[in-house]
């Protein structure tokens, strides 16, 4: 698995749950407007002065359907400049008797984090957790991959991906044959092969690779020299991989 993977799969995790929050947070909104619009509307009815008195408030929290809206609402006349941040505002209604009209509207102590903690939050959390079950699973799987898998010698870093780069990051530019012939030689006992086991790993079908080997090592020895990294010959049925002196 790719980290690139990974990050799309955790992507898709959160995308539900962040849309399922939105939608949930407005529909409490909806439904908390729909109940003081309607305990407004049926206050306004009964309002017999323009004066909001202490029954007109009691009356008004008597017509809410919603708990939460009793503790938090109260009328007051209609704010021209609109309610502050942490208010949730209702329609305003015009109350009129002969020559006396007056607005009237009703307001809720409840911030935009209320009105999600009072939201049907269950589809969301479900995708949220799922996403941090992902990502921590992901955290130990490339966490173990890089334990697992991290050698070095010289300046040259065998990555957790399986690819050469040296110390200072830059990638080490092997053909498909010199990196297959490095990864054996990093992952070897002692970092030696014999001939016969790079020529039956990498030629398993040729009888006498001895000449394309010799090729090969000839051609890889000049990539590894700036990285500190040397081939040597052991009697001529060796060959060791060693750092060179800093």
């Amino acid at each position: 698995m790719l980290r690139s993977h990974a990050f799309i799969v955790l992507f898709l995790l959160l995308a539900p749950s962040i849309g399922f929050s939105f939608c949930s947070y407005q529909e409490e909104r909806e439904y908390l407007l729909s109940d003081m619009n309607q305990a407004l509307a049926r206050t306004i009815e009964q309002q017999r002065s323009i004066e909001i008195s202490p029954d007109t408030i009691q009356n008004y929290i008597g017509h809410l359907l919603i708990p939460e809206l009793r503790e938090r609402s109260y009328v007051y006349y209609a704010m021209e400049e609109g309610a502050p941040y942490d208010y949730l505002c209702s329609d305003s209604l015009v109350w009129t008797d002969g020559e006396e009209r007056c607005r009237f509207q009703s307001y809720a102590t409840l911030s935009p984090l209320t009105i999600l903690m009072l939201s049907d939050q269950r589809w969301s959390l479900f995708f949220l957790s799922l996403s941090v079950m992902w990502l921590l699973f992901a955290m130990r799987y490339f966490g173990r991959r890089a334990e697992a898998v991290a050698l070095s010698m010289g300046q040259v870093v065998l990555s957790s991906d399986g690819r050469f780069h040296t110390r200072q990051g830059d990638a080490l530019h092997l053909t498909p044959m010199q990196e297959q012939l490095l990864k054996m030689f990093f992952l070897a006992d002692r970092h030696a092969l014999s001939k016969q086991e790079i020529c039956d790993a990498l030629w398993p079908k040729k009888p006498d690779a001895s000449d394309t080997l010799y090729t090969l090592i000839k051609r890889i020895k000049p990539v590894l020299e700036p990285a500190n990294l040397h081939i040597d010959s052991e009697r001529g049925k060796e060959y060791v991989l060693r750092p060179g002196r800093e």
